[in-house]
């Protein structure tokens, strides 16, 4: 492997795992926490990733869930509008790959096979590349389905 993919709502001149910029541990599940920098093989995964995080910063989103080329995404309370959502931006960070860093994430809820997870921060030499995503042109090959969550919702 020669590299990965991050997505990222921002863009720097080194990556690290979200604790590090806040000082404050979230943890989404039993794998998954903002003490790790998460990175993908595939460049579509990184894209959706990081798409989730920035929509996350800006609404209530209660789920996002992204299978082949369905994107669903629910909000508590009201959900925004896709040309809010096509508005938001997306960097696309290619990372040279380097095994001794990084750790597999083995998430069974997520259905994502080739993600991995790091505490350590990506300094510029290893990041290759930077890219702002086309949020808009990315979505329109996908099939966006965004509602507002709501009592009779079952998870």
């Amino acid at each position: 492997m020669a590299h990965l993919y991050h997505g990222s709502g921002y863009k720097q001149s080194e990556l690290k795992p979200g604790f590090l910029h806040s000082g404050v541990l979230v943890e989404w599940d039993k794998t998954e926490s903002n003490k790790w920098l998460y990175a993908a093989v595939l460049m579509e995964d990184a894209i959706a990733q990081g798409l989730a995080s920035v929509i996350e910063k800006n609404y209530k989103l209660a789920r996002y869930q992204s299978v082949d080329n369905k994107i669903t995404m629910t909000f508590d309370g009201p959900a925004p509008k896709q040309k809010d959502i096509e508005a938001l931006t997306v960097y696309l960070y290619t990372i040279d790959w380097d095994e001794s860093i990084w750790t597999k994430v083995n998430n069974p809820h997520n259905g994502m096979d080739n993600e991995f997870k790091t505490e350590k921060t990506i300094v510029a030499s290893m990041i290759d590349s930077c890219e702002k995503v086309d949020i808009k042109h990315w979505l329109s090959r996908k099939e966006v389905v965004i509602r507002a969550k709501t009592a009779a919702m079952n998870w």
